[in-house]
């Protein structure tokens, strides 16, 4: 029998994709965009989790403004820790599971290895220090949790992938695409598919959910181009040269090792991930 899942933030990238794969295997789901639910009205999410029957709340509610929360710290803070605070705390005193979705941002890049779960965070950016706050809420707060980092996401009309593929339609000058960070792209449909796989097993701590692999920015630009036959020269430039507000990460590619485990079988790798994405949008 399927689990009661309420969704919030349903009406994001990740959320709504949960919410179709969770109905897909059985489950039962109640999704809240932020229109429906504002998790910063304590009020509110406990009128939509208390004697509701709930077994578990996946949070994608979150702001995720990365360079725009450098100058709206307080309402970044305000949602990332605070809004987590209560949809967590009503979680753990109701007897629901709680699944938190988190970022590799929470890493300093100084690794040059992939992270493991248990590594120390450093944020750098205003959006990362708030979202390790909302996982330090969680664990203060929540009774039965799983913390579920993931890199990079994109998807249909959001993200890095999108975004280029957009941009190499105007006009025929060179992306300018950064070279010196480097991550590991995940489709949201992979990501939202092991985090349902991850509750369905109980799974409980931290852990880090990615495709395999890793590649910068400029690496993940031309294999967009290539992918889709688009002969567009692609400008490497560094962090201090693009400008970005918000600090990033040099290196943040997470250690897929222990989920894995608890999958019992291995993510896709960045390269077929993104071939199956280009293939579901041209298809």
């Amino acid at each position: 029998m399927g689990r009661k899942i309420l969704v919030t933030g349903a009406g994001g990238l990740l959320g709504a994709e949960i919410e179709g794969l969770a109905r897909a295997r059985g489950h039962r789901v109640l999704p809240l965009a932020r229109a429906e639910l504002n998790v910063t009205d304590k009020k509110s999410v406990s009128a939509a989790i208390k004697g509701s029957g709930l077994d578990t709340v996946v949070h994608c509610a979150a702001y995720t403004a990365v360079d725009r929360a450098e100058s709206e710290p307080e309402l970044a803070r305000l949602v990332n820790r605070d809004g987590t605070q209560n949809v967590a705390s009503i979680c753990g005193s109701e007897g629901v599971d709680f699944v938190y979705l988190s970022t590799d941002y929470v890493f300093d890049g100084t690794k040059s290895t992939p992270y493991l779960p248990g590594d120390l965070p450093n944020p750098l950016s205003v959006y990362a220090k708030t979202k390790l706050e909302g996982e330090k809420v969680t664990w203060e707060v929540a009774g039965p949790a799983l913390v579920v980092r993931l890199s990079w996401l994109y998807g249909d009309h959001k993200g890095f992938v999108p975004a280029v593929l957009r941009q190499a339609l105007t006009g025929d000058a060179p992306l300018r695409v950064v070279c010196d960070q480097v991550g590991q792209p995940t489709w949201v449909r992979n990501a939202a598919s092991a985090v349902i796989e991850l509750l369905e097993a109980r799974a409980r701590g931290t852990v880090h959910v990615g495709d395999k692999g890793e590649c910068s920015w400029w690496d993940l630009a031309q294999e967009v181009l290539r992918l889709d036959g688009k002969d567009r020269p692609v400008e490497a430039v560094s962090s201090g040269e693009f400008g970005a507000a918000a600090l990033r990460p040099s290196y943040s590619v997470l250690d897929l090792t222990e989920t894995e485990e608890v999958l019992g079988r291995s993510m896709p790798s960045w390269q077929d991930a993104l071939r199956d994405f280009m293939h579901s949008k041209n298809r």
